[in-house]
């Protein structure tokens, strides 16, 4: 896209939205003009805009999100999109399987999770509707890089950055290829303790009329999971799943797959 076509003004307000993470909800001017690199003026006066428009307020110094800002995701999670249409499918796997599932979809070399259903343990570390996770260090994530062209997959990669979670957290380029063509070929992947210590996950890919729409994963610990229970028993599961939510959302949207 030429530079000449993009609003500035825009892309700041959004870069100053997107540093209100899942877990900073309250940041003063100048922790937010550092994450996104600009003059506290300008981040100033775009709070302002939020506060008048009702999608921000500050107290004590501090600027929060207001529960205006949801109607800005509203029509993502419409009763046709991707998250709402997964849920029941996702609530069945977690009754069988006692797992925690979620949905994921890729975004440059993150996850961004869009839906979740929790088991009645939850896992600690919990992630929430909205969280970014780093794609090389999850089964969803490689999942959803196995579906990009080789080439610009590598592309990917090679920019980075690729940072270590745990000591299991695959960080070099070459055996993450490798991996991820392994998962490419059978369309799932199982992660042991890559993210965090003492947890493990199994992922499958969303097909809806042979493209890749999203992830679906199964998250647990290492004390109710291993591998072979990820691969033998929830995986089936997962995969069986991700047709259902493929195919309901492929018939829920004509409109996205017409050639």
């Amino acid at each position: 896209m030429n530079a000449r076509d993009r609003i500035q003004s825009l892309e700041r307000g959004v870069e100053v939205l997107r540093a209100f993470t899942g877990r900073d909800t309250s940041l003063s001017v100048a922790e937010i003009a550092g994450r996104v690199d600009l003059a506290r003026p300008v981040v100033r006066r775009i709070l302002l805009t939020y506060e008048h428009l009702g999608y921000a307020e500050a107290t004590n110094g501090l600027w929060n999100l207001t529960p205006r800002v949801l109607e800005i995701g509203a029509g993502y999670f419409a009763r046709s999109s991707l998250p709402e249409i997964s849920y029941a499918y996702m609530s069945e796997v977690v009754e069988r399987t006692g797992v925690t599932c979620s949905v994921g979809v890729l975004d440059g070399l993150d996850v961004i999770h869009v839906a979740r259903v929790e088991d009645h343990r939850p896992l600690p570390d919990s992630v929430r509707i909205g969280n970014r996770l780093p794609a090389h260090a999850t089964a969803v994530g490689k999942v959803l890089l196995s579906a990009l062209p080789v080439d610009e997959l590598t592309a990917r990669l090679t920019a980075g950055p690729l940072d270590a979670q745990t000591p299991q957290t695959l960080t070099a380029v070459a055996p993450l290829l490798e991996r991820i063509a392994v998962v490419r070929a059978r369309h799932w992947d199982v992660s042991i303790e890559e993210l965090h210590p003492g947890q493990v996950a199994a992922a499958v890919p969303i097909f809806a009329d042979g493209r890749v729409v999203g992830g679906l994963a199964g998250s647990s610990s290492t004390v109710r999971e291993n591998e072979a229970s990820l691969t033998d028993l929830v995986v089936p599961l997962l995969r069986a799943a991700a047709a259902k939510i493929g195919s309901a959302y492929r018939n829920a949207n004509p409109q996205l797959f017409r050639t």
